[in-house]
């Protein structure tokens, strides 16, 4: 049985006899033991390297990040990185190899056993089905009889990933469906495995990962079959193994909202010249709005007074746009359905706030211009220009926040690069051009 301590246990235990630090060790979830083992100095870690089995040192690496796991195996020499690995979970290990140096991760995949099942996991891409599975599961054949079946779930049960579903193949390893080991429990010789199963969900090793574990949401199930194109069982993908990657892939996906290059570098200043260019980029295509504003000098020299609801119309316009493209890419991220419906919601949502944000800008730039007559002699006709000005903005934004992911992803890119920062610098170009254009048709002859 586990037990739960604070951040401080391990310091303490490794205070103790090597005979009372391994019971007490034993006593505790890796997952604490891995939180723990950041506190530790180095005099301290290097003492849990010599007290500790390879078994229990895998343990604790593989609940740590996979950069840290990655950082913390390449301390040991091959033979230990070896040993380390081969005692992990093999969706785990690939996860930290990697996250290793290049050379390192080359090195120790040379010494892996060709039977070893990370090299069977490590071949495919980080966003394919297959990099995420683990091929650690009990597989029955159809024939077998309940008795048989349940040896061999009793003798593979410690090795494998889970055993509360069991996955049925024929001689040539085709997925056939499951079993689960309540059903199994259940039933009596003679019955045998053909007459327990049921169908069962299924991806393929090389469908996006997003999308497999959309359908593990989707479907309420634990594990998921994943088969190769002839339908043969692979492996499976588990619900801890999803939820992990939901949170990576909403963590890139907030990175590239923020336009945020991807570095794994802590140096500071590799990380600064690592978003210098996109920096740079981002300012580059701001230049269209001042390019956009002088267009409009002479209005501007005409009516200065615009320049002061400017900034209410772009930012207005822009958090409209923030919204719609978070629903949207939400929608595509998890491949749901109703795409169009939802793009016309929001287009309508924002034409009705528009009216209604619109109507109050009116009713306030009025008073304001009307209170300081000095800024001009016209406080109605600017009153409409900003009032109508933010409506128009306001639903013209959903519409772009709709139709550049969707394009993006028509054309095959991450939509989540159509990023908060690019939205917006079209999204400002727009209701500069409405705001200043319709100034000038207005006001042209004021």
């Amino acid at each position: 049985m586990f037990v739960e301590r604070g951040s401080y246990m391990l310091k303490d235990i490794l205070q103790k006899d090597k005979k009372q630090i391994l019971v007490e060790l034993e006593e505790i979830h890796g997952y604490d033991l891995a939180q723990s083992f950041l506190e530790l100095s180095y005099d301290e870690k290097e003492k849990l390297y010599t007290i500790v089995n390879n078994d229990m040192l895998a343990e604790i690496v593989s609940y740590l990040e996979p950069e840290m796991g990655a950082s913390i195996l390449q301390e040991f020499d091959l033979v230990k990185q070896k040993d380390l690995i081969e005692n992990m979970e093999p969706d785990d290990a690939v996860d930290i190899i990697q996250e290793m140096d290049k050379e390192d991760q080359e090195a120790l995949i040379s010494v892996l056993d060709n039977q070893n099942e990370v090299l069977s996991l490590i071949q495919y891409d980080d966003d394919e089905t297959g990099s995420a599975m683990t091929n650690l599961v009990i597989k029955l054949k159809a024939d077998l009889d309940v008795k048989q079946a349940t040896k061999i779930v009793i003798k593979e049960a410690p090795d494998v990933e889970t055993i509360s579903t069991l996955f049925v193949v024929d001689e040539a390893d085709k997925f056939l469906g499951i079993v689960t080991l309540k059903r199994l429990l259940k039933a009596k010789v003679p019955t045998t495995i053909n007459e327990l199963i049921e169908e069962h969900p299924y991806v393929y090793d090389i469908d996006p990962i997003i999308e497999t574990i959309s359908k593990i949401r989707n479907y309420a199930i634990y594990e998921m079959p994943v088969l190769d194109e002839y339908q043969r069982l692979l492996g499976i993908v588990t619900l801890d193994d999803a939820l992990d990657i939901y949170e990576e892939e909403a963590q890139e996906d907030f990175e590239k909202l923020a336009a945020l290059p991807e570095t794994k570098d802590k140096n500071v200043f590799k990380t600064a010249m690592h978003r210098i260019p996109w920096l740079l980029m981002l300012l580059a295509i701001s230049i269209p709005i001042s390019l956009v504003t002088s267009m409009f000098e002479e209005i501007l020299a005409a009516v200065a007074v615009l320049i002061i609801f400017q900034p209410l119309i772009s930012g207005s316009a822009g958090n409209v746009a923030t919204q719609t493209l978070a629903v949207t890419l939400k929608m595509l991220a998890k491949n749901e359905q109703g795409i169009a419906k939802n793009s016309i919601r929001e287009i309508v949502t924002g034409m009705i706030n528009g009216l209604v944000i619109g109507i109050i800008a009116f009713c306030v730039t009025f008073i304001f211009t009307s209170i300081n007559d000095s800024l001009t002699d016209i406080p109605l006709t600017i009153a409409f220009v900003v009032g109508l000005s933010l409506w128009l903005t306001v639903l013209v934004a959903p519409i772009i926040a709709v139709i550049v992911p969707i394009t993006l992803k028509l054309i095959k890119v991450d939509p989540a690069v159509a990023s908060g920062p690019f939205i917006t610098t079209i999204i400002d170009i727009s209701a500069i051009s409405l705001y200043f254009g319709l100034a000038t048709l207005l006001l042209g002859g004021a």
